[in-house]
């Protein structure tokens, strides 16, 4: 994890928790895409519309959180 900036300054704890948060948020979205990719791969058409449906809703949980902070 980055403890300091590109130009040697110490991140703030709270912009670490904040780089976290969003390092879990893309790798949870990396997986729901994996599976996606996956299910189509393998003809799997009944589950994918369920992952693409779970996939849209954390995106729009995503988008919600941002229209909070602006």
């Amino acid at each position: 994890m980055l403890r300091t900036k590109p130009n040697g300054m110490p991140i703030p704890p709270l912009e670490r928790k904040r780089i976290q948060n969003i390092n879990f948020i893309m790798d949870d979205l990396h997986s729901s895409i994996n599976n996606i990719y996956e299910l189509l791969m393998d003809k799997e058409y009944s589950l994918l519309s369920s992952e693409v449906t779970v996939f849209m809703r954390k995106l729009k949980s995503i988008n919600e959180s941002v229209q909070d902070e602006s």
